[in-house]
């Protein structure tokens, strides 16, 4: 059993240091970057970069009276950045416009409506939280 722990804790740790990509565009310059998103449209190669290491992607949609808009990045503006959580989102208001801010760290991941959590990451809690079960009852 602990030899099982041993090796998804392993892939887990491998998971976590492979780079992902981010897409990265302006709904201002290109309607096929708002929401709905159409990865399929206008969004092409050229669009996809890759994270360095520290960084999330990133999805800030911006709306007003006047209609909103949606810009998919890296986050390269630092940490502080993604004030919902490195896979989050949160909604603030500033002088009559709603920007909504979402990070994630998963390959483009920011082409989705809902930021989606690694798949791996939720695999290895419950088998962390199985295990110590098991060895306590």
């Amino acid at each position: 059993m602990q030899s099982i722990f041993i090796l998804l804790l392993t892939l887990g740790c491998i998971s976590i240091v492979s780079t992902y990509r981010c897409y990265s565009c302006d709904g201002d310059l290109e309607d096929d970057c708002n929401d709905p998103f159409n990865a399929t449209g206008g969004i092409t190669d050229h669009h996809k970069e890759e994270a360095f290491p520290g960084e999330a992607c990133t999805k800030t949609k911006l709306e007003s009276k006047g209609g909103s808009t949606v810009e998919r990045d890296t986050n390269s503006r630092g940490p502080y950045y993604c004030i919902g959580g490195q896979n989050g989102c949160k909604k603030y208001n500033r002088d009559g416009v709603t920007a909504t801010v979402c990070c994630c760290t998963s390959d483009l991941c920011n082409g989705v409506s809902i930021v989606q959590q690694k798949l791996l990451t939720v695999f290895l809690t419950i088998s962390t939280l199985a295990v110590f079960a098991y060895r306590w009852y």
